[in-house]
């Protein structure tokens, strides 16, 4: 048997590499944060073309394949848009081999030092043990809701002031003579209106205020477009959007698959007072889909904060991990940064 290596392509050869690439992921657990039909659009909209698409094993069926890009001072690292809750690395075992990684490290162009695996979830890669060229650090805490076979049965199990909070706000909504509307856009036709109406609410905003917001015409409107109508395709794509009267005043960008509902981008009218419509929009969203069978499970993938706690006990560390070339390399970089 051949011993198993580490081929190299340029970004430009993924597409030659689609059916290995969803094939890989489908054995892993299928995340669409990681399917080709999130991946490509990432890459049109935010690579600069130094980006190298790695493969381990045989380039027809491989171990493992990653996209990875050059850093400062020989650091590599798996591609990383902030767009992408996880960075770009899929692998048949679990556990990451060390020593193959090293050779890939040794294997890249220059004198590589180290290969930064970065946002790795638990779910789909097992947390090494910190050695003498291996470390990891938190990235985030995010949470997570798995449902019961009925969303009474889940709303029981929180919080008498999460319930009683809801209940007061749909009281005021109603003493206030306003309607409400949930609109699901799931349609490739209407992802890019949506994403252009997301990138108003959001703008208006403090993220508007710090020039991250989406905004129509620049590369994070482009990219959320064109995945979203890729996702649409096969259903998978989804805008929830929601209304007071005929006013659009928040809206979620999501992905939903194997009936688990991925929240990518969240925004509403920072004017609203007296209600949270966000908060509404999802507790409406949550009922309909569970009672139809669409819904099991959701996933924030964004930093745990108060309000989650209140809606959920679930959660898990997602994690960085750094692979050195060697010991000695290991060792410097955390003098380095200790004096830095």
């Amino acid at each position: 048997m051949n011993k198993m290596e580490w081929t190299l392509y340029p970004i430009s050869a993924l597409a030659d590499f689609q059916n290995q690439w969803q094939s890989l992921n489908k054995s892993i657990g299928n995340s669409p944060l990681l399917d080709i039909k999130f991946v490509i659009p990432l890459i049109d909209n935010f690579a600069d073309g130094s980006e190298k698409l790695a493969l381990f094993g045989s380039p027809e069926a491989p171990e493992v394949m990653t996209i990875i890009n050059p850093g400062k001072k020989g650091i590599w690292a798996s591609f990383q848009s902030s767009n992408a809750p996880l960075g770009l690395w899929l692998s048949k075992n679990p556990s990451l081999d060390i020593s193959a990684i090293k050779a890939l490290i040794k294997k890249l162009p220059g004198t590589a030092m180290a290969l930064a695996l970065t946002q790795q979830d638990p779910l789909f890669l097992t947390r090494p043990q910190t050695g003498n060229s291996v470390s990891t650090l938190d990235y985030i805490t995010t949470a997570h809701i798995d449902f019961p076979d009925s969303f009474e049965d889940y709303w029981a199990t929180r919080s008498k002031n999460l319930r009683h909070n809801m209940k007061r706000q749909r009281n005021f909504l109603t003493k206030n003579a306003i309607e409400t509307r949930l609109e699901t856009c799931v349609d490739g036709d209407q992802m890019e209106q949506a994403v252009q109406d997301y990138g108003k609410i959001e703008s208006s905003g403090w993220k508007g205020q710090i020039d991250s917001a989406v905004t129509a015409g620049d590369k994070q409107s482009q990219f959320y477009s064109d995945m979203l109508t890729a996702f649409s395709t096969s259903g998978e794509g989804l805008v929830l959007r929601y209304f007071y009267n005929e006013d659009l005043i928040a809206t979620d960008l999501c992905l939903i698959r194997d009936k688990v509902l991925y929240i990518l981008k969240t925004t509403y009218d920072e004017t609203i007072k007296g209600t949270s419509p966000a908060h509404i929009m999802r507790f409406e969203y949550y009922q309909t889909a569970i009672a139809s069978g669409l819904l099991q499970r959701v996933e924030f993938y964004g930093p745990l904060k108060d309000w989650h706690t209140k809606w959920t006990n679930d959660a898990r560390i997602i994690f960085h991990t750094n692979i050195y070339r060697n010991s000695c390399i290991a060792w410097a970089h955390k003098i380095i940064k200790s004096v830095g």
